[in-house]
């Protein structure tokens, strides 16, 4: 069973790699459980470095619908310029939440679950999560923005 990694671990700060070469059943055993892991933690998104994977996948539900989006090797090709502002959390950060500036629509690129390129816009609650997701794939996380933390119990 995969086990999210917080933010004291290190490995959250390493650079995801692009995948090129995979074992097909490894990877969809992968991703089914990130999948699994993401609900029982009640998350709306999951990225491969929170279960220390190093290649770039991330999963998002927003309405937690069990219809995940599988997006491998995102890549953010535009955003729009207006930015929105609202309270984010993360698997790898228990209880704490940061208000976090994001794009409102981004354009991204990425391959699917069946290998397929795809191109799509998001926006809203979408753009926010993928934002979140793709940054973990770059090692940034929610205390790199210039935010206050404010933690709840």
């Amino acid at each position: 069973m995969l086990k999210i990694i917080t933010i004291k671990d290190k490995r959250l700060r390493i650079v995801s790699k692009k995948m090129v070469k995979y074992n097909r059943i490894k990877k969809i055993f992968l991703i089914k459980q990130m999948i699994i892991l993401m609900y029982y933690k009640k998350g709306i998104g999951i990225s491969s470095p929170q279960v220390n994977y190093d290649k770039k996948i991330i999963i998002v539900d927003i309405n937690k619908k069990n219809k995940p989006i599988i997006l491998i090797n995102p890549k953010i090709c535009k955003r729009n310029s207006l930015k929105t502002i609202s309270t984010e959390g993360c698997l790898s950060i228990p209880k704490y939440y940061s208000s976090t500036p994001r794009a409102e629509k981004i354009f991204l690129k990425y391959i699917n679950l069946y290998n397929k390129y795809k191109k799509k816009i998001f926006n809203s609650i979408n753009s926010r999560c993928l934002q979140h997701e793709i940054d973990h794939l770059s090692s940034i996380l929610l205390v790199d923005y210039y935010n206050t933390i404010v933690k709840y119990e």
